[in-house]
């Protein structure tokens, strides 16, 4: 039997929204992600600890006896997950050290990542106080914060980074290395082909909502849930929405 021919009779399909294990339930099997996407989310807001894609594994409290799991995973993207019981694990694990120094890497890999969303996410957001409203420009409304008791996240799908959404105006676009511009959700990295515009399109806070619309001069289109926006229209976003910079997909948490 060919490797492949022995994970293939562990997997198993899950839509996007299902839950796969919640915080607190007895681990018994562990999970290598064949396709798709996942999050581990923990306590009672559902904050996000990481996104994980192909390749990556979870589900490692199975390797301990009667473990409960450490966070909630949800599935965010249509998923092939390989489910594996400790006992075939363990079988796995004897026969060849490879697959034990691989799980070893990627949970390296993992906690890094919690870690360093955690470590973000508890940095104390500075409260701006309030301006007078005569004469306020643009700037000074998008320096404000938003208040720190309202989470709100982007999934950027291609790098599986987590973004705090803390202004009330938060611009998403590529930076600009001639004139020193750089938007406050810099997707250059993710952007490779160069497709999405130095300020693309814009998340705003009002009436404790969140709206997204594209920018002026944005090329290639800002699209939500597959519906393209027309420029300068805000647009509210509702918790698992999905925002396209052209070929971009971005997932709004709220």
């Amino acid at each position: 039997m060919g490797k492949d021919d022995g994970f293939k009779k562990f997997l198993t399909q899950y839509k996007k929204g299902d839950i796969i294990y919640s915080k607190d339930d007895l681990q018994e099997n562990f999970y290598i992600l064949n396709k798709g996407k996942i999050q581990l989310k923990i306590g009672d807001d559902d904050l996000i600890l990481a996104a994980l894609s192909k390749g990556d594994f979870f589900g490692e409290e199975s390797l301990n006896e009667n473990q409960k799991a450490a966070y909630t995973v949800e599935v965010i993207e249509d998923a092939d997950i390989i489910k594996i019981p400790y006992d075939a694990l363990v079988d796995m694990m004897n026969k060849s050290t490879d697959i034990g120094l691989k799980i070893l890497k990627k949970q390296s890999e993992k906690n890094l990542r919690i870690l360093e969303n955690i470590l973000r996410l508890s940095q104390p957001v500075e409260v701006a106080p309030p301006k007078p409203k005569k004469g306020k420009t643009e700037d000074d409304k998008t320096a404000e914060k938003v208040d720190p008791e309202v989470k709100a996240y982007l999934i950027v799908q291609r790098s599986n980074r987590i973004v705090q959404l803390t202004k009330r105006n938060t611009y998403l676009g590529r930076r600009d290395y001639t004139t020193g511009f750089i938007p406050d959700v810099d997707l250059t990295k993710e952007d490779e082909e160069k497709y999405i515009s130095r300020k693309h399109s814009k998340i705003s806070f009002g009436d404790g909502k969140f709206y997204i619309s594209e920018e002026p001069g944005a090329v290639n289109g800002t699209f939500l849930n597959g519906e393209r926006l027309a420029t300068g229209v805000k647009h509210e976003l509702k918790n698992e929405d999905e925002v396209t910079l052209c070929h971009l997909k971005i997932i709004f948490k709220y």
